[in-house]
């Protein structure tokens, strides 16, 4: 305000100073004009000469204006428009992002009709048909998009996604490699290049569309390795199946490069080492591989090594083997493995002990099995082959020691692994539960068997069984004893019962010394009002079995002959000694 104040003070002052200095003026001016000659004052005359160029000035900046205005007028209106255009944009963008079809629809025509066919108008048309299910206009929007370089990008990914829905992989295959060509930095025109790839097992283009991606960095480098290994495995696999080993084992061995514990690559190349003589060298490879991923197929391909070798050379290399990695679970099966191989049954059970308290898989029950079998015979194995068989399997890819995958198993392999490096995706269900020490110790003890449990059909069929083994013939059985025989249900001949006379027992003591041993067993509770007593079954060879000839009379009257009808599923012979049948056929006392 006081600038403006002072301005025109100024101004003032100039113009009264101008006027005075025309003021004294005292000449005259002789002026003619057309012949007339007029005579008139200076300083009139120059402020004449003022005033009449200032007129002319302001005439014309007003004529200018005049004409002017028509153009002002549209330039307005076309401003007006195209403010409404972006509104009409900007309402139209936040429909579609709220899924608002009808709204969006409304302003992409509002756009259209204000700001022309343009590219973001395009756009907008075709997210709005899109939402509406309109794909016919839609692709005619998109299609237009390609025609504009700054547009063209956008077109491509509308037009990829309508071909996604489409079910149209080969059209979608086109437009997001033509997209990724155009913007190698787009992270959905990568994984849409690599996950179609993956999904037609082209293994090569995949590992193609890894190098621009790692360049522009839209993969992490250690995913991009990861990524190439499973690939390479996967191409490698794909090269066996057709009858190439070398180049198999040459893909095999690059993906070892890339990640050395990869556990598919390394029982590939393993095997062919294996099939071409070098089975040091594929010995190293599985030992290395275990050092970086503890895997359950590379211990099933080492034990392929030594299927011919003794065993005390495969229990060496499973040794070898766990020690690359002796903190791994797989580790301790190794060395449990190893014990069992050299018979040390009681280190294999004392090293399952603590994996069983953490979780009892399928596996490791069949492991204690075959263990607690060999060290207490098939009966004791018997709890823990029942728990293999109800326990859950183990779901991770390869824990049959073999990778067998279809196409879609090894993309789903190859995600995996360069996600998360793993073989597969998490289980739906949990880790096994594991079991308790006091459990563990009573399964893997040995079994001592009841009257009650000893006359069930299964302890039958087994005492029989290992009646068979020691004669090993049923002829000899038959041969070996007079004892009567029935016809069994199978069309074998079984053994009865044959009872033992008081008097002298089957090694031929006497009553008191007989009667000098216990009844029952210590730390054994009697059953109710009678003695539970515990008895064994027991192969009793053919030559320590007593004839029939030495057969005494049965306490209480009766013959031998008579002991033989006895209900099989009595548990106590006349005289009140609890008996069961061994493999021989002759009864024997609970108290030996």
């Amino acid at each position: 305000m006081i600038l403006r104040l002072l301005i025109f003070i100024l101004t003032a002052i100039l113009f009264a100073f101008a006027v005075s200095a025309l003021a004294g003026v005292d000449e005259r001016m002789l002026v003619e004009v057309f012949g007339l000659k007029i005579s008139i004052h200076a300083g009139v005359a120059i402020g004449l000469a003022i005033f009449v160029s200032a007129i002319l000035v302001l005439t014309t900046s007003f004529a200018k204006d005049v004409t002017a205005l028509p153009g002002k007028v549209k330039a307005a209106r076309e401003r007006a428009k195209l403010d409404r255009g972006m509104a009409a944009l900007a309402r139209g963008m936040e429909a579609v992002a709220i899924g608002d079809a009808s709204d969006a629809s409304h302003h992409a025509r509002v756009a259209h009709r204000n700001l022309g066919d343009g590219s973001i108008t395009r756009l907008l048309t075709a997210q709005a048909a899109q939402l509406s299910g309109d794909d016919e206009t839609a692709g005619k929007s998109f299609e237009a998009m390609l025609e504009a370089p700054e547009t063209e990008f956008l077109g491509l990914r509308g037009l990829y996604g309508k071909a996604t829905r489409a079910g149209d992989k080969d059209a979608a295959r086109g437009y997001a490699e033509r997209a990724y060509s155009l913007r190698p930095n787009a992270a959905w025109a990568f994984e849409s290049v690599f996950d179609l790839a993956l999904e037609r097992g082209a293994w090569g283009d995949a590992r193609a569309a890894l190098g621009p991606a790692v360049k522009n960095k839209t993969i992490e480098p250690e995913k991009a390795r990861r990524a190439e290994a499973a690939l390479l495995t996967a191409s490698a696999y794909a090269a066996e199946a057709s009858g190439d080993a070398s180049a198999s084992l040459e893909e095999a061995e690059l993906a070892l490069k890339s990640a050395p514990g990869l556990p598919p690559a390394a029982v590939l190349a393993a095997r062919l080492h294996h099939a071409a003589g070098r089975d040091q060298r594929g010995v190293k490879i599985l030992e290395q591989a275990f050092a970086a991923f503890p895997h359950v197929s590379l211990v099933t391909s080492l034990l392929d090594f030594f299927a011919d070798a003794p065993k005390e050379k495969a229990a060496e290399a499973l040794r070898k083997l766990a020690a690359r990695n002796p903190s791994a679970r797989e580790a301790s099966l190794a060395q449990a493995q190893a014990h069992i191989l050299k018979q040390d049954y009681a280190s294999a059970i004392a090293t399952l002990e603590p994996l069983l308290e953490r979780s009892a898989s399928a596996r490791d029950c069949s492991l204690m099995a075959e263990a607690v079998g060999g060290a207490h015979g098939e009966a004791a194995a018997r709890p823990w082959l029942q728990r293999a068989a109800s326990a859950l399997r183990d779901p991770t890819p390869g824990a049959d020691g073999r990778f067998r995958f279809t196409r879609e198993g090894w993309a789903q392999l190859i995600r995996s692994y360069m996600e998360d490096e793993r073989l597969g995706p998490d289980p739906v269900e949990g880790p096994p539960a594991g079991l308790e020490a006091s459990e563990i110790r009573l399964l893997a003890a040995p079994r001592a068997i009841t009257p009650e449990a000893a006359n069930t059909p299964e302890m039958k069929e087994a005492a029989d069984d290992n009646a068979l083994r020691a004669d090993g013939t049923d002829s000899a059985l038959a041969t070996s004893s007079t004892a009567p025989t029935s016809p069994r249900d199978d069309g074998q001949v079984s053994r009865t019962d044959t009872a033992t006379a008081p008097g002298n027992d089957k090694n031929g003591a006497s009553d008191d010394e007989a009667s000098a041993k216990p009844d029952v067993e210590p730390n054994v509770e009697p059953d109710t009002d009678e003695e539970l007593e515990l008895v064994e079954v027991e192969v009793v060879d053919a030559d320590k079995r007593p004839s029939s000839d030495s057969a005494t009379p049965i306490e209480g009257g009766g013959s031998p002959a008579e002991a033989t009808n006895l209900d099989p599923k009595s548990d106590r012979l006349p005289g009140g000694n609890a008996s069961q049948e061994n493999g021989s056929g002759q009864s024997k006392p609970s108290n030996e």
